[in-house]
């Protein structure tokens, strides 16, 4: 079990193996960054199920940086890992990244005010040992077929061998650093508790199958 604290964001899905860039200006948050830096507490940054209370109308930078704003329900999965603080401004605001190590599910709350922290336990996939090639051409191939020739970067980080030749587990994470979905169907694939279930979902998703 691990504490860590919670940053709820509307629409942002985060997996392992990504780098999550924040702009932090809400006062409980900037705290929330630098207490968890210096205590070494991971961040976990997770898409919302409902707004439980609106932000207050504010009219200035300094009512922004003063006040905190909406209050949401976090979904119970969600990825973390170390943050740190790259930069802060004369007024305050923090720019940070977080490098998401893991996928954890919500257990219980320890902190509520100023910030959350939760009591969480990480998620490991129950065919983590397991390896589906064919299943990562599969989805190779789809991604190149929709880019197009004008993305020849891209083209050629999918098409180089390193790419090709990462383990499933990896690759079922780091496919979502250039595939994007709604911000739902992205928490249901950080949900899946399977590499094999998550690489046919997202080759369903490419291909155009209907998600239920």
């Amino acid at each position: 079990m691990q504490e860590i604290a919670l940053f709820p964001i509307p629409e942002l899905v985060a997996f392992p193996g990504h780098e999550v860039p924040l702009h932090v200006f809400e006062p409980r948050y900037r705290k929330m960054v630098t207490d968890s830096v210096a205590a070494e507490r991971p961040i976990g940054v997770c898409h919302t199920r409902k707004q439980i209370r609106a932000a207050p109308q504010l009219k200035t930078t300094e009512e922004a940086l003063s006040t905190n704003q909406a209050t949401y329900l976090p979904y119970e999965i969600f990825s973390a890992g170390p943050c740190r603080i790259l930069e802060t401004l004369d007024d305050g605001r923090i720019h940070a990244a977080i490098e998401m190590q893991a996928r954890y599910r919500l257990i219980s709350e320890v902190q509520t005010l100023p910030y959350k922290i939760v009591r969480a336990e990480r998620l490991i996939d129950e065919d983590a040992e397991q390896e589906y090639p064919a299943l990562q051409r599969e989805i190779n191939d789809s991604l190149l077929a929709l880019i197009g020739e004008e993305h020849q970067q891209l083209r050629k980080i999918l098409a180089a061998n390193s790419w090709q030749e990462q383990s499933s587990s990896v690759f079922s994470y780091r496919i979502f650093q250039y595939l994007k979905f709604d911000a739902d169907i992205m928490q249901q694939l950080l949900e899946c508790n399977s590499i094999e279930a998550r690489l046919h979902l997202v080759g369903g998703l490419l291909s155009g199958t209907p998600v239920h």
